[in-house]
This record gives C-alpha cells, structure tokens and sequence, in this order.
C-alpha cells in the first residue's frame, strides 16, 4: 500500500543522501540502494516500510505491514525534515512484490 509522499520538485537523486541519513539515524535496519531508481527499506521485526521511487519521480512510502506502527513512525520521523502528501486512504501501487 502506498501512504503518501515526499511532496518536493528536487530530483530524488539530490534528496537521497540526506533521506538515507536521516533513515539510518533513527532506525537500526535499513537497507537501500540506486540503480536507475532509489529505495530504502526499513525493517522492524516483521514490518517493512519502503521509501522508493519505483513507481514515481517522487519518493513514496510503501508497507504492507499488519499493524502499521512502523510506517506511522517513518511518517512522522520524515514529517518533521519534509513537507508530505499523504493519501486519505493507502493507495495499491506498483512494486507490492518487493515486500
């Protein structure tokens, strides 16, 4: 499900080195990377949340975790360094297979 976005018209590659700083100083698992496109993976036991930007020129925030603590956190976590768009109700979006 996707939550919302990163509502900025700053390329993503320029976002990225300081999302992925920001990311990794307040979770202690995280995953990422840029090929083409660029993703962070935030895991917590079970839950996954994904900042990627598989789907759209922006990053957006993914999870299909079952309680949605963890994407509340990264919500809030990136609310507070970025303005965000997020949707009214979670969205089905491209890339679920990466969860």
């Amino acid at each position: 499900m996707i939550y919302g976005e990163i509502a900025s018209d700053i390329s993503y590659y320029d976002i990225y080195p300081e999302l992925l700083q920001l990311v990794q100083q307040t979770f202690s698992n995280v995953e990422s990377g840029v090929q083409g496109d660029a993703w962070i993976w935030i895991f917590e036991g079970e839950d996954k949340v994904a900042l990627d930007t598989f789907s759209s020129m922006r990053f957006q925030i993914k999870s299909d975790s079952i309680n949605g603590l963890l994407v509340q956190r990264v919500i809030s976590k990136l609310d507070e360094h970025y303005e965000l768009y997020i949707y009214d109700k979670p969205e089905l979006g491209g890339h679920e297979d990466t969860f």
